[in-house]
């Protein structure tokens, strides 16, 4: 047995432990409540010490444990994870290899074991079939004895529409019982996209610096990316803007020089990428061997995890993505405490360490969500549990998070702004500090956290000291970081681009990197 395996395995064995240390101390009675957890093994989304879901749910549950369960109207409830007796860890949800059918039947297995919530579904067709399983054992029991689920990872708008479930599932009943804790969904990611390119990044960064933008889409081939394609081609990106192609790679491409090539020769300054394939590490990594003239953002979701330089050979500098967090950011109190529990408990020697990626939030949101309804229903009775949930508003990690009526994560911002604090996808660029890469949050750019999102030396090589793009280091680029001198991320002189060390202070390290080459002139690559 590998060192990864008994890690795992110890943990799990750990969290009944602590429940049974915990059963000594609260006064009344004290119970189990089963909770299922459907993991995506053999991806960095599932396995604990690749940053998956596997470990956001054992965090959770030791830590609701050790701090005295769950009370559910006057008696203590204790988590139990119910575990695969086989493998002695979560039961898999087979999204790698791809296998919906087993996951219905592992499903079934949870339900025999007297789950009464079940967290996961990271691929959608595993998570129609994991819907389908529960439909099926919910319409055969009364109302108040459903089973709930809380979808942990797919992002298919079509999960949270009753008439789409019953068609995908074949069961004829209400899906009352069916909530997603995360992500936000597919329309939401890319109006997300949307925001960051047309509120901040293009405005204030590309159109200043190109005048016109070049634009295309590269994305892998399958269904959740063609609306997506349609888009960039039927309605693109604004005034401006100019949409000069579009790409679409079958699975297992690993040649993207044809595709990048054929973007530079149309002039291309932005490029959009959307995968959640590994390929994606090959585009990036030619991205970077060549030094293409444009900006890599998109989504990619391997783009996430720590290990994502390591795969890359460190070429994702200067990617943009989307993400649940950047390195260790702090968006709330809670947030560092398990990013610093995570890694603590799941690195591993000679790997990368295991930085939490977004099912792991999820996992230990959908926990958080249990406990908090719960407490506040005070009673098992799915009825009340179902009316709880849809009324209820919890502090999670990463925000506020709630419900919309037909039970998906409620999530109302997506600009370059983050006014009302719920739950949102954020965007990160990697950047180097200090000789490692890192994820820092540039969107949204008013937050404590947030950082200066910049522009490849390769592509325009006085982007992180030109601020208003004129092609020369003058005092007026010396001027916008005087009237901000001595700011720090929330006062009210705050200016993040004239923070030119990306430090979260702006201050005389700033002005020197400008100093250094006052009067310097530069041109954007153009290729000819």
């Amino acid at each position: 047995m590998n060192k990864k395996t008994v890690l795992i395995i110890a943990l799990l064995l750990l969290a009944p432990m602590i429940a049974v240390a915990a059963n000594m101390r609260p006064a009344g009675a004290v119970e189990t409540l089963k909770v299922g957890v459907l993991v995506p093994y053999n991806l960095i989304q599932g396995d604990a010490y690749t940053g998956g879901a596997e470990g956001g749910a054992i965090l959770a549950a030791m830590d609701i444990n050790a701090a005295g369960g769950i009370n559910i109207g006057g008696t203590t409830y204790m988590i139990e994870l119910v575990k695969n007796p086989a493998t002695g860890k979560f039961y898999d949800e087979c999204a790698f290899p791809l296998d919906p059918s087993q996951a219905y039947l592992n499903t079934k297995a949870l339900i025999d074991a007297g789950c009464k919530f079940i967290i996961g579904g990271f691929r959608t067709e595993c998570t129609w079939e994991i819907m389908r399983a529960i439909a099926e054992h919910n319409a055969e029991v009364d109302q108040k004895d459903w089973v709930i689920y809380l979808i942990n990872g797919a992002s298919t708008d079509d999960l949270c529409i009753e008439s789409r479930c019953k068609e995908m599932t074949g069961v004829d009943m209400s899906f009352a019982w069916r909530f997603r804790v995360n992500p936000i969904n597919s329309t939401m990611l890319f109006k997300n996209v949307l925001g960051w390119l047309r509120g901040y990044l293009l405005p204030r960064k590309l159109i200043p610096l190109f005048g016109t933008v070049k634009f295309a889409c590269i994305a892998e081939n399958l269904e959740w990316t063609e609306k997506i394609c349609w888009y960039f081609e039927n309605v693109g990106l604004g005034p401006n803007t100019q949409f000069v192609g579009c790409a679409k790679t079958p699975q297992g491409t690993d040649n993207f020089e044809p595709y990048l090539d054929q973007f530079k020769a149309a002039g291309a300054n932005l490029v959009c990428h959307f995968y959640t394939l590994p390929d994606a590490k090959f585009l990036v990594m030619k991205w970077r061997e060549k030094e293409y003239p444009f900006l890599l953002v998109g989504i990619d979701v391997f783009g996430q995890a720590a290990a994502w330089p390591y795969m890359t050979l460190g070429a994702c500098e200067y990617e943009m993505t989307e993400d649940f967090a950047g390195t260790r950011t702090p968006i709330t109190p809670l947030a560092i405490k398990f990013w610093d529990n995570f890694v603590g408990n799941f690195s591993l020697p000679g790997a990368p360490p295991a930085w939490p990626v977004y099912t792991a939030w999820g996992a230990y949101n959908a926990f958080l969500t249990i406990k908090n309804c719960l407490e506040t229903a005070g009673t098992l009775d799915s009825t009340v549990i179902i009316s709880t949930l849809e009324s209820q508003e919890t502090l999670v990690l990463n925000g506020k998070a709630k419900f919309t009526p037909t039970h998906d994560v409620y999530s109302l911002s997506y600009g370059p702004t983050w006014p009302d604090g719920y739950t949102r996808a954020l965007y990160i660029q990697w950047v180097k500090v200090g000789g490692a890469l890192i994820k820092n949050v540039v969107c949204p750019v008013d937050q404590l956290y947030s950082r200066k999102s910049l522009i490849p030396p390769w592509i325009y090589i006085l982007g992180q000291v030109d601020l208003d793009f004129n092609k020369i280091i003058d005092i007026f680029d010396i001027v916008q970081v005087g009237l901000a001198f001595g700011a720090k991320p929330g006062d009210p002189n705050w200016n993040v681009e004239a923070d030119i060390t990306a430090d979260g202070v702006i201050d005389i390290f700033d002005i020197v990197q400008i100093a250094l080459v006052f009067g310097a002139t530069a041109e954007p690559v153009v290729d000819p």
